[in-house]
């Protein structure tokens, strides 16, 4: 049996993972999960969001200036002045609104990979402990965090590079239709429809980036592999997508709602629990696309982590049936009738000692189960192939010795 932790490794590693735990008291689909997630680890969420939360402190504030100086430019200039009421007609601030829109993203757009950058650290991590989370794993957050910096980051990078390249390009697409629009020049409603298209690549990459996060995280895949697997996702599932997608980002859209109180209240979560409600509510979500669509496909994939699904509910239970069955035709089984190994009963009221003696029965009929299986492999009588053979046979035996008794007691009669 495995040495228990002591208190130091389990402060860094975290609290121990016994395959013994029971199922039956996990969550049952990924609504009730995603609940028990958030109302047991408050106090853990709190800090993940924090620890996530400075990782984007640089992109904050490159947002943050260029917010700065977009207020500086509308007080310097007559944008929403009574230009008839004591102001003069300048016919040269036509579109100039527009044109310093356009100047002022470009320069943010300079600066933004270095918030990009340290901003994928804090995904990378915070993904990764989110994950573990809804796998309904033990969790450390400084260890798990640290861990998922390790394995992840540079797959997050380049998701996050991929998907800010694609905004940029969107957004001053936007801008320089807009300046179009406002200096009269081109054909207007082709110029909307230009901008129309720019926000709907917005929205769609926006989903495939969110799903390329989850991706990368839960298995390992080339950069190519996981674009085309977010690609088919996202178009997928689309309309459940922007639904999730829009619940798991709402803190965020209320900052950017330009209202004073809504802004106040995404900020207020933002600060609480928003970047780590956010992870938790589309890794729950993506979970359970990936049980249902990916999963299967992948050899070695566990389906319904962190959830507790019934054996006969189960295909995975029947096919571990089944291949449990087609062993017994190439080895030797031992008698069910042989009681030299007993298994463990649990009491009503069990603790952790009741399930390592469990445990420990297992072992120990596994153990017996194979030794005989070793002394019997050359045996040049034919092996029962499944349990109804086996059960046929012994019944046959019993039914044997019964009647070579009754012949027995004949015998003495005569």
């Amino acid at each position: 049996m495995a040495k228990k932790k002591g208190l130091i490794a389990r402060l860094i590693d975290g609290p121990e993972r016994s395959e013994t735990y029971a199922r039956s008291t996990l969550p049952t689909n990924r609504w009730e999960l995603g609940w028990d997630v958030f109302k047991n680890n408050l106090g853990k969420l709190f800090g993940l969001n924090w620890l996530t939360l400075l990782f984007f402190i640089p992109l904050i504030a490159i947002f943050l200036l260029r917010y700065l100086m977009q207020m500086y430019q509308i007080s310097l200039y007559p944008f929403a002045q009574n230009l008839g009421g004591g102001y003069p007609y300048y016919p040269g601030t036509v579109a100039l609104e527009s044109q310093l829109t356009l100047s002022l993203n470009q320069e943010t757009f300079k600066y933004i990979i270095i918030g990009v950058i340290v901003a994928a650290i804090g995904l990378s991590g915070g993904m990764q402990v989110i994950k573990n989370m809804v796998w309904a794993e033990g969790v450390m957050i400084g260890a798990d965090f640290r861990k998922g910096i390790k394995q992840n980051f540079f797959i997050v990078l380049f998701s996050v590079v991929f998907y800010t390249a694609i905004m940029i390009l969107s957004v001053l697409s936007v801008n320089m239709a807009s300046v179009l629009i406002d200096g009269r020049v081109g054909v207007t409603w082709l110029l909307i429809a230009m901008q129309v298209f720019s926000y709907a690549v917005m929205v769609f990459v926006t989903i495939m980036f969110l799903y390329m996060l989850s991706l990368g995280v839960t298995y390992k895949l080339k950069f190519t592999h996981l674009v085309k697997n977010a690609f088919i996702l996202t178009i997928a599932l689309f309309p459940l997508n922007i639904f999730f997608a829009a619940f798991a980002l709402v803190w965020f859209i209320l900052v950017l709602s330009g209202f004073s109180l809504f802004v106040t209240i995404g900020i207020i979560i933002c600060g609480i629990w928003g970047f780590s409600l956010f992870m938790l509510i589309w890794t729950d979500y993506t979970q359970w696309v990936f049980d249902k669509y990916i999963n299967d496909k992948v050899p070695g994939a566990k389906k319904n982590r962190g959830i507790y699904k019934p054996a006969a509910a189960s295909d995975e239970e029947g096919e571990n049936l089944v291949i449990e069955k087609s062993k017994y035709s190439s080895r030797a089984v031992k008698p069910i009738t042989d009681y030299d190994v007993e298994l463990y009963e649990l009491p009503t009221s069990f603790s952790r000692k009741d399930l390592e003696k469990l445990e420990e029965t297992k072992e120990a009929m596994r153990k017996d189960s194979d030794k005989y299986a070793e002394e019997h492999k050359n045996d040049g009588e034919k092996q029962p192939e499944t349990f109804e053979d086996l059960l046929k046979e012994e019944q046959s035996k019993t039914a044997g010795e019964s009647s070579e008794k009754e012949d027995g007691k004949e015998d003495e009669r005569e």
